[in-house]
């Protein structure tokens, strides 16, 4: 009985001007879609092709273990999505790698800050911000993707196919007639929402194949297996959303007797759950939160932290060269009183000249040992453990905050599918995050690799951090552990199975109001 109704349905459907103009406009926007992917995809792709070889050629060319600590393991590019077709997700707002160079400093431990430079930074990892050229990249007009195809037409269209499925037969009485059979309602409902998903469905997938047969033409977008899974998760996605206005249609339908006052409240719903809930939401979450801390906060937390390093180190240095010259307490004296009183220091500089003369000749003279090595070494790397320590608990506020306003969007079906889409894709906010985990292992495997060529060298003090406490052997280039840029199918699905159980979550009600409203109104 079920079946005989999904094909009365499907029929009465496909003869309608609806199904005609969904077919055309669907097409239209999809081979849109694939005809500016053809024209945007190769860039993009050979854009990263010559940063990888170019990074890694630079890195290559450093064959001293100190000269890859000092500069670290390059730009780490992030690879473009095969299936960016799909769902943008916002790339061009996001930094298309994962290290940036923050500068670099050094220093002198002789007195009165000579010209004789003996410490110097070493490479830190420190998160580029967002695109700098983000207004720039912004679109004039709307992006043509499926995300904006299946959050509004495929939301839309459904809404059209049933705002009269129930309404309309109450109104010609052939719905009174229709249950005069031995058909229940629960059976009826179902048979509509089948073929009504039915009807939807085919001109969408007929549009998606057009579009894939169009961007198979070009040898820069390679699908691989993985890639074809990701696309039938993707169209299970957008089926699952489809289904859900399907089943409001089918409610609003059911609770009304008029078609055309079912049209106007199912219009009104679409633009409160599609249109205005997504971006007000959004804002209201973000004008909510606390702001993070700006620019300038940043750089005084910053500068206090490697204050009170550089105190200690001097500190340490200042009782070292005590410790090996009876008189160098004499130039610590006097560098405290040239930091407090410029005439009183000069007034200590005439009455000890001599002593001050001789005790800078024997610090000139002594050479620089393994104590001070390793004094020199816990600056540096105090530095990079600040540095990276800063950078990581900004980043993290900066991620708390979007994903608060994630969650508020997420009252709109819009929103969970567009999050949905952009995961699966390998685009967006969770692709950038699995990129940055990855960025931080490989950063870890960089590090251990220096840290165990230079113990393998019998011949090294194993101080990281100064070129003389380290290894001078060569380094072979292949050797260098390399970063690999990768999107797999289980990072996808993972990133977004929150979302596709919400959707599955809202059918589910959804349908069950449907069902609930059906049984219990007039024919």
């Amino acid at each position: 009985m079920i079946g005989h109704i999904v094909k009365r349905e499907f029929f009465d459907h496909l003869n309608s001007l609806r199904f005609a103009l969904t077919t055309l406009i669907l097409t239209a926007l999809m081979v849109t879609n694939a005809v500016v992917h053809l024209q945007s995809h190769p860039d993009k792709v050979r854009r990263y092709s010559e940063n990888i070889t170019a990074d890694q050629n630079k890195l290559q060319s450093r064959t001293e273990l100190y000269e890859l600590l000092k500069e670290g393991p390059g730009k780490l590019y992030k690879q473009p999505s095969a299936l960016t077709f799909i769902a943008d997700g916002g790339d061009a707002f996001l930094p298309n790698r994962g290290t940036t160079n923050w500068g670099s400093w050094s220093r002198s431990t002789g007195f009165g800050g000579g010209s004789n430079v003996n410490v110097r930074s070493i490479w830190s990892l420190d998160y580029p911000t967002a695109n700098p050229n983000a207004r720039d990249l912004r679109p004039k007009a709307t992006k043509i993707d499926w995300v904006f195809i299946i959050t509004y037409l495929l939301s839309f269209i459904p809404l059209l196919f049933t705002f009269d499925a129930l309404s309309g037969e109450r109104e010609s009485g052939t719905l009174r007639l229709c249950l005069a059979n031995p058909i229940s309602r629960p059976a009826l409902l179902v048979g509509k929402f089948l073929g009504t998903l039915i009807t939807v469905l085919i001109p969408f997938v007929f549009a998606v194949l057009l579009n894939l047969a169009v961007i198979s033409l070009d040898s820069w977008t390679q699908l691989g297996i993985a890639d074809w899974g990701r696309l039938g998760m993707i169209l299970l996605i957008a089926s699952g959303y489809a289904s859900i206005f399907i089943a409001v249609g089918l409610m609003v339908s059911a609770s009304t007797r008029d078609s055309r006052v079912s049209l106007v409240v199912l219009l009104i719903v679409w633009v409160a759950l599609v249109v205005f809930m997504p971006s007000t939401l959004g804002t209201l979450a973000t004008k909510s939160m606390s702001p993070v801390q700006t620019a300038h906060q940043r750089k005084m937390a910053r500068s206090s932290a490697l204050d009170q390093i550089n105190d200690d180190f001097n500190k340490q240095m200042a009782n070292k060269q005590e410790a090996q010259s009876p008189t160098a307490g004499l130039l610590n004296q006097l560098q405290e009183l040239a930091k407090t009183s410029p005439e009183a220091a000069k007034k200590f500089a005439k009455e000890n000249e001599a002593e001050l003369r001789s005790a800078m000749a024997q610090l000139e003279s002594q050479e620089v040992g393994p104590v001070e090595l390793r004094i020199r070494a816990e600056l540096v790397n105090k530095d990079v453990e600040i540095r990276e320590q800063l950078n990581r608990e900004h980043l993290r506020a900066q991620l708390a905050q979007v994903q608060r306003a994630r969650m508020v969007t997420r009252f709109s079906p819009a929103a969970i599918v567009q999050y949905a889409l952009e995961s699966m894709t390998g685009t967006g906010l969770n692709r950038h995050l699995q990129f940055l985990e990855g960025v931080d292992i490989h950063i870890r495997q960089f590090r251990n690799f220096i840290t165990e060529t230079d113990r393998a060298d019998t011949e090294s003090l194993h101080i990281i951090g100064v070129p003389d406490g380290m290894s001078k052997k060569p380094i072979s280039p292949q050797a260098l552990p390399r970063f690999e840029d990768k999107i797999t199918f289980s990072d996808t699905f993972n990133a977004a199975i929150v979302d596709m159980l919400l959707l599955i979550l809202l059918l589910g009600v959804f349908l069950s109001g449907a069902f609930l409203v059906f049984i219990r109104s007039d024919v």
